[in-house]
């Protein structure tokens, strides 16, 4: 009887273990549609914002860090620069290069791929090195037929179960700012009908609405097969300059080694989950 619990236990040991090391790469090729006039599909409807109590942010931290050093090494993008000093100065406010400053907002455009040096450990999820992403023939299909990659990058990540697996924050294209409030004319010479005026100069403006063109969430947990949860906005701008958002939400079951094509109107995904060291 000893014999026999030993056996169980060790059994259940050894397939735990098997479990913990299974880990496993992703590639994300997401591109624009061509916009489609006939399209009758209205994204008007406002949405709850994609939300997750586990998220993962990568390209954050990496995004900060890169605009950080290149203000260090003189790029005036990502020098300190306020909504109000664009109003009524040209000049930059300050050149120093400091946590103070927003870097993700500096940015216009983000890259299409995070440039990261290659890992080949398996300690906690970590992005693809540019050279470690195999849809590069893929990529370039999609660029003779005019289509635009937004986002193309790859990560590692450790197999868990849908309650432990973290949700990616992806983020990509360009940076849309929604209408700029007009800047107040001070045409008046007399300072103190200026200053005595409701709208003040010392006021500041409002600042714009900015999104990012590609924003939400990407999980894959795991539970016999390979699970794919995808939540993301599209966001364009629209001539009167308010910004409008797509929703993109698929879920699928995958498997490793396929490559996977999700559609929307607005956007196509290109997805492989490659396993890792098993």
């Amino acid at each position: 009887m000893l014999l026999k619990k030993s056996l169980i236990i060790l059994c259940c040991l050894f397939s735990s273990t098997a479990i913990a090391e299974r880990w496993f790469e992703v590639e994300v090729l997401v591109f624009k549609q061509r916009p489609a006039p006939y399209l009758q599909e209205d994204f008007s409807l406002k949405k709850p914002a994609i939300e997750d109590k586990n998220t993962l942010d990568l390209l954050t931290p990496l995004y900060t860090e890169q605009a950080m050093q290149a203000c260090i090494d003189g790029d005036t993008r990502f020098e300190k620069r306020s909504f109000t000093d664009s109003l009524v100065n040209s000049k930059q406010q300050s050149g120093v290069c400091d946590n103070s400053i927003d870097y993700l907002k500096s940015y216009e455009h983000l890259p299409v791929t995070p440039l990261v040096a290659a890992q080949d450990t398996m300690q906690q999820t970590y992005l693809l090195a540019p050279t470690q992403l195999q849809f590069n023939s893929q990529r370039q299909a999609l660029e003779r037929k005019g289509l635009t990659p937004l986002l193309h990058t790859g990560w590692r990540f450790e197999g868990a179960s849908k309650s432990r697996a973290p949700s990616m924050h992806l983020i990509a294209g360009e940076h849309i700012k929604s209408a700029e409030p007009s800047a107040p004319s001070y045409a008046n010479p007399d300072f103190i009908s200026l200053v005595n005026s409701q709208d003040s100069f010392f006021n500041a403006p409002k600042e714009p609405t900015m999104k990012w063109e590609l924003d939400g969430l990407f999980k894959i947990h795991l539970r016999h097969y390979l699970y794919i949860t995808a939540n993301f906005d599209i966001s364009q701008k629209h001539d009167s300059g308010e910004i409008e958002a797509a929703r993109f939400s698929q879920f699928r079951r995958v498997i490793s080694e396929e490559i996977h094509y999700f559609d929307h109107p607005r956007m196509g995904m290109i997805v492989q989950i490659r396993k890792f060291k098993h």
